[in-house]
C-alpha cells in the first residue's frame, strides 16, 4: 500500500450501504408511527405540558424534513443589519 494513496474500500461517490439500510429502517420505524398517529399525540401531550419543549422538539423534528435555508440574495458580502420594530396598531383599538 503507498502511503498517501487510497487503495481499495468504496471508490468516491458510492453510497455507504449500512447507512443507506439504517436510513430505511428509520423511515419504515417513522412512518409506523405516522400511521399509528403515535407522533402527534407525543406532541400534543409534550405541549400541554410545555410549550417551550414543544417548540424545542418541533424545530429538531422539522430539520429532518424542510430543507435548511440558504442566504441566495448577498453573493457571499456581509449584509448590513436591520431593525424590526413592534407597535401598537392605533386602528385595532378603534370600533367602526
Amino acid at each position: 500500500m503507498a502511503t498517501g494513496y487510497k487503495s481499495g474500500g468504496r471508490t468516491k461517490g458510492t453510497p455507504n450501504k449500512t447507512t443507506e439500510k439504517a436510513r430505511e429502517m428509520f423511515n419504515e420505524v417513522m412512518a409506523d408511527q405516522l400511521h399509528k398517529n403515535r407522533i402527534n399525540v407525543a406532541l400534543d401531550e409534550l405541549y400541554d405540558e410545555s410549550k417551550t419543549k414543544y417548540l424545542y422538539v418541533f424545530n429538531k423534528l422539522a430539520q429532518y424534513f424542510l430543507p435548511k435555508r440558504m442566504d441566495i440574495t448577498s453573493d457571499g458580502e456581509q449584509l448590513e443589519g436591520f431593525k424590526v420594530e413592534i407597535t401598537k396598531d392605533a386602528d385595532k383599538d378603534k370600533t367602526v
